[in-house]
């Protein structure tokens, strides 16, 4: 199918001096709900990523207001906050390790991109500084987060504090996990499936690119193959709800599927098809992306082409109406990674 363009207008409406709001109300940015550094964070890697398409002063003021809300949140320790009223107070003195493990891929990230040096000077101090935590991360989502940022921040610096080394302990501190956890048919890095599951394999999968190291490229086929057969059914994409999850053994939750789960599918599988070859993963990336437009579960578009946002999720009446940030990032970050697709 014709995708629509890449637009940031429902990023913009969502954004204002501070960051972005992290929820819509319907289409609306709900301010009485604030910010969060996990939001800025990863729109911070879309707006990078648009700038670079376009060139365009407005996609620039994007990341420098994104940028700004992380330098911000950085706390004494150099990990971050995460809550934020719209009031600028932050609600926690730490986020979770997941926001450290966001906060490193944006700052990796935009440290190699083409945004102006200036700019990228900023990025990779943040990055620089707080990446002496990652070793300390238990969550494996946060942990493939820091290896994407890890793999990201490389593209265009010096490994001066052994970087690739670190991606290697934390791809094997992956590997304990898998190993501890498959059995039979389960092959999944812990016994359940819930939210991210996408970025785990992501995670293994540029660790295995940055380290060389073919245990970690052959995991990551297993595990990215082992979710395939779990979330692609009948020809579309079915996200493990959060309305429940589905713990190995036990019944899968078909209900709430989040629009994030989609664009995390979707990036996975469109990198898996660059770094490992097999044009399998360019259909795949395809059927995921289908699922912003109707090859879903409800049979709904997800995308909402009136606004450019998207909706939260799918849920057993439908839809979740409200468009907040993640949703909206998420597709866009699923729409440059098709993008890319195609271009290769």
């Amino acid at each position: 199918m014709g995708y629509p363009p890449i637009s940031l207008s429902y990023l913009r409406t969502l954004t204002d001096s501070t960051g972005v709001i992290q929820h819509g109300f319907h289409s609306v940015p709900n301010r009485r709900l604030g910010y969060t550094t996990d939001d800025n964070a990863r729109a911070l890697i879309v707006a990078a990523k648009q700038y670079e398409r376009t060139g365009t002063r407005e996609d620039l003021d994007l990341v420098l207001i994104y940028l700004s809300f992380l330098h911000y949140a950085r706390a004494a320790d150099n990990r971050f906050k995460d809550f934020m009223t719209y009031q600028r107070v932050f609600l926690d003195e730490e986020g979770t390790e997941d926001c450290l493990g966001r906060a490193l891929w944006a700052c990796g990230y935009v440290s190699s991109s083409g945004v102006p040096e200036n700019i990228r000077v900023v990025a990779r101090k943040l990055f620089e500084n707080s990446v002496v935590w990652a070793g300390d991360l238990e969550s494996p989502r946060a942990r493939a987060y820091s290896m994407l940022g890890m793999s990201e921040y490389l593209r265009a610096n010096e490994d001066r504090t052994g970087l690739v080394s670190k991606a290697g302990a934390l791809a094997d501190s992956l590997l304990v996990g898998l190993n501890a956890h498959t059995d039979g048919d389960w092959i999944w890095y812990e016994p359940y499936l819930t939210y991210g599951n996408a970025i785990i394999a992501l995670g293994m999968l540029v660790a295995g690119e940055l380290t060389g190291r073919k245990k970690y490229k052959e995991a990551a086929r297993r595990t990215i193959q082992f979710l395939t057969d779990t979330v692609i059914v009948d020809g579309r994409l079915e996200i493990i709800g959060n309305d429940g999850w589905y713990l190995r053994g036990g019944k899968r939750a078909w209900y709430d599927q989040q629009s994030i789960d989609a664009g995390y599918t979707v990036y996975l599988y469109a990198l898996a098809h660059e770094l490992l070859g097999d044009p399998a993963y360019r259909d795949l990336a395809h059927i995921a992306h289908s699922w912003y437009f109707g090859n879903n579960r409800a049979g709904l578009w997800v995308y909402d082409a009136e606004t450019g946002g998207c909706c939260d999720a799918v849920c057993p009446w439908g839809l979740n109406l409200n468009q907040g940030s993640e949703a909206c990032v998420s597709f866009l970050l699923a729409q440059m990674a098709m993008h890319g697709l195609e271009d290769r």
